[in-house]
């Protein structure tokens, strides 16, 4: 079993201070002025998923599904061999404040996510918004995760995993299945979780981090969109109300200069003080869910300690213990 990687020892590579010197200027500063009107937000989403079939994302083997249940519609797809009764699964959630990308944006790292654990992938494709509001995603997310019990997959053999809000829909299934008495999957995997649905620890975090990807203030146009029916008080807005020890084992791993570090700070914070355990990463340097950008170093880096926190606890036996 190897031990885990010396995170708070790393030095940022050349590939990710040229990741961070080419979207200071460009992309934060387009963020700026994007219209984060609904209008917007579909032209957004054609130009992002022209770019996937045009980069070759459609050529890496996937399996669409489109499965009726009696609690409505499962849709998303397996990325690579549809998995088998029995077989050892993870549930991806991508992220995209609720408003864009798919499974087809996030298929390549979900492949690589899926061969490095060993197990058969499942990416859903949720409802977002503005056509969709809070909370359609959730109960995408908690039928889904039904349904894979339906197809003969333990809990014990199921790893939810998720980034930006696709980490704010893990935390608010568990609570999810925390008050329907529904056993937790094995293991979560968090990728620059969204905690705080109001944007306010992200926004805070912004100041010390000057994040180089997004402002906060467009961010928060987009995200309101599917938020707009949400109240406060509900804990599957705000997921730090969903801590406590009988969540699964958690790895969530951020990047040192993005404002979303500020969430994953916030729930490692809360589910240790509840008597959870999280192993929170935060890797120097790196702007957020930088584990996607195949291109530097540091996301071969985080996909290993993927792999390798999924393994200890496979070494353990610990899923007999969840199911």
């Amino acid at each position: 079993m190897s031990a885990p990687y010396d995170v708070a020892g790393h030095v940022p590579s050349r590939q990710s201070w040229v990741l961070n010197a080419v979207m200071r200027p460009t992309f934060k500063q387009v963020s700026r002025v994007l219209p984060g009107s609904a209008v917007g937000l579909r032209v957004t989403r054609v130009a992002i998923e022209a770019a996937c079939v045009a980069a070759g994302f459609d050529k890496v083997p996937h399996t669409p599904v489109r499965a009726r249940t009696d609690a409505g519609q499962v849709r998303g797809e397996w990325v690579g061999p549809a998995a088998e009764r029995g077989d050892k699964v993870l549930l991806y959630a991508h992220g995209s404040a609720y408003a864009v990308c798919s499974p087809r944006t996030h298929r390549r790292f979900v492949a690589a996510l899926a061969r490095r654990t060993g197990r058969r992938a499942f990416s859903l494709d949720y409802r977002l918004g503005p056509e969709h509001s809070f909370p359609a995603a959730h109960e995408d997310m908690v039928r889904a995760y039904l349904w894979l019990l339906g197809q003969g997959h333990r809990p014990a053999d199921i790893v939810v995993g998720g980034d930006s809000a696709g980490g704010h829909l893990s935390l608010s299934l568990c609570g999810e299945l925390r008050r329907r008495g529904v056993a937790m999957p094995a293991a979560l995997v968090l990728l620059s979780p969204l905690v705080d649905g109001s944007f306010d620890t992200a926004a805070a975090a912004y100041r010390s981090s000057r994040d180089a990807v997004v402002v906060p203030r467009y961010a928060r146009r987009v995200i309101r969109h599917y938020f707009r029916t949400a109240t406060p008080s509900d804990p599957r807005f705000d997921v730090s109300a969903e801590a406590g020890r009988d969540l699964p084992p958690t790895l969530v791993i951020t990047g040192g200069g993005e404002m979303m570090r500020g969430d994953s700070e916030l729930w490692s914070q809360v589910q240790s003080e509840a008597g959870g355990h999280c192993e929170l990463q935060v890797w120097p340097g790196q702007v957020h869910v930088f584990a996607v950008f195949g291109i530097v170093p540091e996301a071969r880096l985080a996909i290993a300690e993927v792999e390798r926190f999924v393994a200890e606890l496979d070494e353990a036996g610990l899923g007999s213990e969840v199911g």
